[in-house]
């Protein structure tokens, strides 16, 4: 809406313009027509961009066209046809800066949208390879399940005990002790002879005495003795 009306008053100032450029000079005609053509595109610079650096183009290209309006109602033609051609400037670069943001936006938008897609499509391909996956781990339990039934029963299995380890062998140590009495002759003490005053003497005889020791026989006998098998 906003679009057209400004199409109709850009429309309506050209015409009006226009209308009285026959009864004005050849340099009125000619500031006229730079301010009708500089409206026309700065209404397109307007319409062109709403973000980035399109809008401030388009409001110096606004600001020049009204410089240029005013040059105009005060007489000074060189003036208006001077800002007018610099509102057509601004307003066409802003057409183009607005195209350009446009065409870069509409590329990342595409290449956003392209990497949505690739990404979906490796997930469904990740899904499809899962669910792949999992029937053929059910199929492979099944094939063994079916194999484990129609094998025969395993062999029993006889583990052979080891032998017990033999006993050491024990040895007895007996000790036996066997004690003699041995009787040993004991030597003869000398004889004393006793002389005395009277005539008559005696002699004394030495005797032999017999004395008894105990001999002690110890005997050690060893047996060994292994355990029966």
């Amino acid at each position: 809406m906003k679009r057209v009306l400004s199409i109709a008053s850009t429309a309506a100032v050209t015409a009006m313009l226009l209308a009285t450029s026959a009864h004005a000079g050849p340099q009125t005609n000619r500031a006229r027509q730079a301010i009708a053509e500089a409206s026309g595109k700065v209404d397109a610079a307007h319409e062109a961009g709403a973000t980035g650096e399109a809008p401030r183009l388009s409001a110096e290209a606004a600001a020049a066209l009204r410089a240029a309006r005013e040059d105009l109602a005060r007489g000074h033609k060189e003036q208006a046809i001077s800002e007018a051609n610099r509102a057509s400037e601004l307003a066409d670069h802003a057409i183009g800066v607005a195209r350009q943001e446009r065409a870069g936006a509409e590329q990342a938008e595409r290449a956003r949208a392209e990497n949505e897609a690739g990404a979906a499509r490796q997930a469904a391909a990740a899904a499809n390879a899962r669910a792949n996956a999992a029937e053929q781990s059910a199929q492979d339990a099944q094939a063994a399940a079916e194999a484990a039934r129609a094998a025969p029963p395993p062999a029993p299995v006889v583990v052979a005990m080891p032998a017990p380890a033999p006993a050491p062998a024990q040895t007895t140590t007996v000790t036996t002790t066997h004690a003699t009495a041995v009787r040993t002759a004991a030597r003869a003490a000398p004889a004393h002879r006793v002389v005395r005053a009277a005539p008559i003497s005696h002699r004394r005889t030495a005797h032999s005495a017999t004395r008894a020791r105990t001999v002690v026989h110890r005997t050690t006998t060893t047996v060994t003795t292994s355990p029966s098998q």
